[in-house]
């Protein structure tokens, strides 16, 4: 279960992608921002920029938490919590053409977003604007997605890309691997106090 403060981080940043895609984006352009966003923070940062779990699906990675509130919105799973609510209340999904589209109800959250999380999600959002939906999805297909879909395939459910795996796939040092793990290790013994 999310906590208010990382579902408010998720939404920031859902938003902050919205309002630079004036005319909404389908689910593939949105994820893949977030994606290779989330990577390149990784990899110059060591840290995540929202605490979205990403899935190795047939299109490429697909941010968990933010697919299934947009399902939410599509009405083909419930709502499970008030905080889930407060995501879904602030974007919009239409079909246009066949293709599911985002577009935002509500503002960014410029305080829930850091400026090195600012300066990537402008890189990315520039980056995958233009690019076919197709080819951004053959573009996410690295090496951390190979690996979790070859997972899924032998469990046949779907599998979580590591933040370590993301971002050896994107290029970190062999310090910054380290400075990850440490990181994760200390959060999940936080969560165990």
């Amino acid at each position: 279960m999310k906590t208010i403060e990382q579902i408010d981080k998720i939404k920031a940043t859902v938003l902050y992608v919205l309002e630079h895609m004036k005319n909404g984006v389908d689910y593939i352009h949105l994820f893949k921002v977030m994606y290779f966003a989330q990577q390149e923070h990784l990899v110059v940062y060591g840290s995540p920029i929202m605490e979205d779990s990403f899935l190795a699906r047939k299109h490429g990675p697909v941010p968990a938490f933010t697919y299934k509130a947009l399902r939410a919105l599509e009405g083909k799973v419930a709502v499970e919590s008030d905080e889930m609510k407060s995501f879904t209340d602030a974007l919009n999904v239409n079909i246009v053409d066949g293709h599911q589209i985002v577009t935002a109800r509500q503002s960014c959250d410029l305080d829930e977003l850091s400026g090195s999380n600012i300066k990537i999600l402008d890189k990315w959002i520039a980056r995958c604007k233009d690019v076919k939906a197709f080819d951004l999805s053959d573009m996410s297909h690295d090496k951390a997605w190979s690996k979790a879909k070859a997972q899924s395939e032998k469990t046949g459910e779907d599998t979580k890309i590591t933040m370590w795996d993301m971002a050896e796939a994107g290029g970190a040092t062999v310090g910054m691997l380290n400075v990850i793990r440490e990181r994760q290790t200390n959060k999940r013994a936080l969560e165990l106090c």
